[in-house]
């Protein structure tokens, strides 16, 4: 398999559709980043990593599904502005 590069925005988490940016890049397996933007997206983000930073997620990304592990997170919550973007290790769950 050649190196594949996944962009775009909707991650489906649980049944459950975000609105999340990703961008994953890698062979076998994709590393990356997933982000959101805005106050309410990125408080959203940071309660589900919270939750689920010790164990392994099943993702629907691309039409694609995927079990992804949450490496960290960086937040940046300025005066005007709120983003967060979580760290990822994603594996196609065949």
């Amino acid at each position: 398999m050649g190196s594949r590069c996944l962009k775009g925005r909707g991650i489906i988490l649980g049944g459950r559709f975000e609105n999340w940016i990703y961008d994953l890049n890698g062979d076998e397996t994709l590393n990356g980043f997933i982000s959101a933007e805005g106050w309410e997206e990125a408080k959203l983000m940071n309660a589900w990593y919270e939750i689920n930073k010790d164990t392994s997620v099943l993702a629907m990304i691309s039409d694609e599904s995927f079990v992804i592990r949450l490496m960290g997170i960086e937040c940046d919550e300025s005066g005007h502005y709120s983003s967060s973007r979580i760290k990822v290790v994603a594996k196609c769950d065949f």
